[in-house]
């Protein structure tokens, strides 16, 4: 019930007699408090783009869905990507070499919509100037079968990692749906964070 009311103050500001009041309204609580929600998914919004702006990237951040990468990258990691403008400066190399190779993440050949998270250990150079890679997750007994074209590969792992928040987010496939979860759990810790005083507010008005 309060929350409909509320709704209801809520579409009452778009009537024309509230317009002229605006300055008024906006001292309101419920009002300052759809506004700090309103800028909690914009913000998110925000950060989301503008990583993907600096990393030049999609796909800044991204949950390692599989345990093909352990010890390095475990199930649940929420890890940084930067994206690739050279292929050709991929490091290549097995984990136990010298130099291990670079860790990227590309399109699975057969389907295209996952994502992979695998080392590059060997750079093929193709007739037109481009390169293939040959991948292969740490925690596997045998190579990929499979060759990564350079158009395939999203970017390379940035050696930054946040254990398993990841896990949360693997059940939100969609960018679109990841950014909306992301948005709830702020607006929800703002709405936690100022419910107390609004109603600390008020029950100081009603004295």
């Amino acid at each position: 019930m309060e929350g409909r009311r509320n709704l209801k103050k809520i579409l009452s500001l778009l009537e024309p007699r509230h317009i002229m009041n605006l300055p008024e309204i906006l001292k309101r609580d419920y009002v300052q408090t759809l506004m700090m929600i309103l800028v909690a998914i914009l913000a998110v919004l925000i950060f989301w783009y503008g990583l993907s702006f600096i990393y030049g990237t999609g796909n800044p951040i991204l949950a390692v869905a599989s345990k093909s990468m352990e010890p390095v990258l475990y199930k649940g990691d929420l890890i940084l990507i930067e994206g690739m403008k050279n292929a050709a400066s991929i490091q290549v190399g097995t984990k136990d070499s010298d130099y291990p190779g670079d860790i990227i993440v590309f399109h699975e050949p057969n389907d295209p919509d996952d994502l992979i998270v695998h080392r590059a250990v060997q750079k093929i150079e193709n007739g037109d100037g481009t390169y293939s890679f040959k991948t292969w997750g740490d925690n596997n007994v045998a190579r990929d079968w499979w060759e990564v074209d350079e158009s395939s590969i999203v970017g390379k792992y940035l050696d930054f990692k946040i254990p398993w928040i990841g896990n949360i987010a693997l059940f939100f496939v969609p960018l679109e749906v990841k950014i909306a979860f992301v948005a709830l759990w702020i607006t929800v810790l703002v709405i936690m964070e100022v419910s107390p005083s609004l109603r600390k507010k008020t029950k100081n008005n009603e004295n």
